[in-house]
């Protein structure tokens, strides 16, 4: 019965031991995704900001159809511009700051903030 006991106390020793590494190891793992998010999130802004280094910023200043939109650039000259599928053509209002490809002069972005 000694014998049964003996083994039985290692075995919950055991359980324990390995119950505890299992904590440690999912509280490492929950903070490695958090990193993981805080990374991406960093990527992303990176990732934003360069685009935006590649792009002109200007300003509605009329819809002319419903493609085709009059844009100030703030270096000065006036486009007229198409704009990109995803965005959503009811928010580009008169005085609505954009985005604009540097090459096709095509709306990419709006609501852009200048840092």
């Amino acid at each position: 019965m000694a014998a049964t006991e003996t083994a039985r106390e290692k075995a919950l020793v055991n359980y324990r031991k390995k119950l505890l590494e299992h904590r440690e190891l999912d509280a490492r793992l929950k903070e490695m995704r958090e990193q993981l998010k805080d990374l991406s999130k960093e990527y992303d802004k990176s990732e934003n900001d360069l685009k935006a280094l590649q792009s002109i910023v200007g300003e509605i200043l009329r819809q002319l159809t419903e493609e085709k939109f009059i844009v100030k650039a703030t270096n000065g000259p006036r486009y007229v511009v198409g704009c990109r599928r995803q965005v959503d053509k009811k928010k580009l209002k008169q005085g609505t700051r954009v985005a604009l490809d540097m090459t096709t002069l095509t709306i990419m972005r709006f609501g852009v903030n200048v840092n």
